[in-house]
């Protein structure tokens, strides 16, 4: 069967996209592509509507790592209509217990309002990404430009990245460490029992945090 022709829409990609499944399906049903280097999102169809674009793989990462979360923030911050479609399956068969993922899901849904969509491969994000591109641009007449800006990093984004930087804890504990304690210096001060007492520390972190900041430097 033809492809049918999408040439009269446009999408904005991610030149980090450009290899995808995705992308090349977009190419071969017409559309046309503006490859951009993008701060926030995979694809921007719209003035408020962008599209994050997930492997499986990917999402596990993530959660475990807290930057799902930091993700959602930016999405919020620069666009009024963001989407999350996550690639590969179902999203229970991943890694992760059931009960993460929903955790995450309620989360990305709920606390910052961003739908999800799950599908099986890259073609199937293509389809999605032309039927809002079509919607936002054929229909209701809204211009694709990108409106996401670089922020400037924050005193508390710095401290978030210093605690985040030490292993295993990434972002989502760092920012309950820094909620608990209040500053780095009371991070630092605290003792291994101290640092269990906040969310999802447990005593393995807790004895690595100890370890390096008590470590001598020794670079030969």
């Amino acid at each position: 069967m033809p492809l049918k022709n999408e040439n009269e829409i446009a999408v904005i990609v991610d030149t980090r996209e450009l290899r995808s499944k995705a992308v090349k399906t977009l190419y071969e049903r017409g559309v046309k592509i503006e490859a951009k280097h993008l701060e926030v999102a995979d694809f921007v169809v719209s003035d408020r509507v962008a599209i994050e674009r997930k492997t499986l793989k990917d999402f596990e990462s993530s959660i475990i790592d807290g930057r799902l979360f930091k993700q959602c923030e930016e999405l919020i911050d620069n666009y009024e209509r963001p989407v999350m479609i996550i690639e590969g399956g179902s999203l229970f068969a991943s890694r992760l217990h059931p009960n993460s993922v929903r955790g995450a899901l309620a989360s990305v849904t709920t606390d910052f309002g961003i739908p999800v969509i799950t599908v099986d491969d890259g073609v199937e994000t293509a389809l999605l990404v032309i039927a809002y591109a079509r919607r936002e641009q054929s229909e209701l007449k809204r211009p694709v430009v990108l409106t996401a800006r670089k922020k400037s990093l924050t005193d508390a984004d710095f401290m978030e990245s210093i605690m985040a930087s030490f292993p295993n804890v990434g972002a989502q504990i760092a920012i309950n460490l820094l909620r608990h304690f209040k500053t780095l210096r009371n991070i630092f001060n605290a003792s291994e029992d101290e640092l269990t007492k906040v969310e999802k520390v447990g005593p393995v972190i807790a004895k690595r945090i100890i370890e390096l900041i008590t470590k001598e430097y020794d670079k030969n």
